[in-house]
């Protein structure tokens, strides 16, 4: 029986228990996945503790993305060109590997939803924005980031080395593809207004999509605003399930397969989301 766990401080409100719970289950595996609530000062002694093998993959949450990355042994590239990390495990040599899966998880999600985007404009200067930035590297699409602070877009683009950097003040595209990476809408946070009124601003194609990193609520006032005006919505909740499946791959060392991924997605679907 093999230990896994998501760490953070909080990590009570995390649903990985249950949707990683949930594919253990489908998997037939006798394996256990829990959350675990990590000081700052506890966080060398779990990483050890994974080393050691008493612990066999972990997925990190804030506040530690960052200070667990810094304990890494080694760093994937996409953990390097996002400079967090959100998965731990350790690789046949012993060393223990830092690497981000929220990368492959919206890559993963969009080629899911049959959107191969050529023109793509991520909104947002933080860490989801740096992760959306390198998943779209990867697919090869022309990026332009864009955030209310300009410099601030200009340091993302030359830290990933990829892409332009957009004026808030114009957007200007055409984009066949908006991303929002910013916590604006995101339940308890802060107000939608501004990122949905960037929607509307921005220069589009003739059909386009419209992608929110944020999964709760399930319409955001980013993508109401973009259906409203014809154009096709999509929430963050399958790049959750994604990245989750990627992590679940690596502490397997396994594919995820998609009936798995869909018992997934249905398990974050009734825990987000209950009927009535």
């Amino acid at each position: 029986m093999k230990r896994f766990y998501v760490i953070g401080d909080p990590v009570g409100h995390s649903l990985s228990p249950v949707m990683q719970g949930a594919a253990l289950q489908a998997l037939g595996l006798p394996h256990s996945y829990e959350a675990m609530r990590v000081t700052a000062a506890e966080l060398p002694g779990v990483l050890d503790r994974v080393r050691r093998g008493s612990i066999h993959g972990l997925n990190v949450t804030v506040p530690h993305k960052i200070a667990a990355m810094e304990l890494c042994d080694v760093l994937t590239d996409e953990a390097s060109s996002v400079s967090a990390v959100n998965t731990l495990f350790v690789d046949r040599t012993g060393r223990l590997v830092g690497t981000n899966t929220d990368c492959d998880g919206l890559r993963a999600d969009l080629l899911a939803e049959g959107v191969v985007p050529r023109a793509v404009l991520v909104l947002g200067t933080g860490g989801a924005a740096r992760a959306a930035a390198v998943a779209m590297r990867t697919l090869g699409a022309r990026l332009g980031v864009a955030g209310r602070d300009d410099h601030a877009a200009r340091a993302l683009v030359h830290a990933v080395g990829y892409g332009e950097a957009v004026s808030w003040a114009r957007l200007e595209g055409p984009w066949d593809l908006i991303v929002n990476a910013t916590s604006a809408g995101m339940q308890g946070g802060p107000d939608g207004s501004a990122i949905a009124e960037a929607w509307t601003r921005a220069e589009k194609t003739s059909t386009p999509i419209a992608y929110d990193l944020i999964y709760r609520p399930r319409i955001t006032p980013f993508l109401a605003r973009a259906a409203s005006e014809g154009a096709r919505a999509i929430s963050g909740l399958g790049m959750l399930v994604e990245q989750g499946a990627r992590a679940l791959s690596l502490f397997l060392a396994t594919p995820i397969d998609i009936g798995v991924r869909q018992v997934m997605r249905a398990a974050v679907e009734a825990a987000y989301f209950p009927p009535g």
